[in-house]
Order: structure tokens, then sequence, then C-alpha cells
């Protein structure tokens, strides 16, 4: 009769212990993802400000020419 407890109780242990490391997995699972959303994000705003960048300065050349012809 121990013997069964102990062996209930084991493996009780053992499925908390598998929650919490399916747990724990799924939590850095999805922390990764924020941090890959979070430099997807600001590699699509340094490339819109580049483009912003470039648009701005090719506009001020041309009226640079504009100005001088």
């Amino acid at each position: 009769m121990m013997i069964l407890i102990l062996l209930i109780l084991m493996i009780a242990m053992f499925i908390s212990v598998r929650r919490k490391q399916k747990v724990q997995a799924q939590a850095r699972y999805w922390e990764r993802i924020n941090e890959f959303e979070a430099q997807r994000k600001e590699q699509i705003l340094a490339t819109a400000i580049k483009l912003e960048r470039r648009k701005t300065a090719d506009s001020s050349i041309e009226k640079k020419w504009q100005w001088a012809s």
C-alpha cells in the first residue's frame, strides 16, 4: 500500500514538473517571438527613415539644379 502511494506521488510530481517545463518553454518561445517582432519593427522603421532621407536629399538636389538652370 505504501509503495502504491509513493508511486502515485512520484507520478504526480513528474506530471507537475513536465507541465512547469512546458509553460516555461512556451514563455521562452513567446519572448523570442516578441524580440523578433521588435527587431523587425526597428528594421522597417530604419528602412523608412533611410528612404525618407534619400527622398529629401534627392528633392533638394533637384531644387538646386532647377534653381541653377
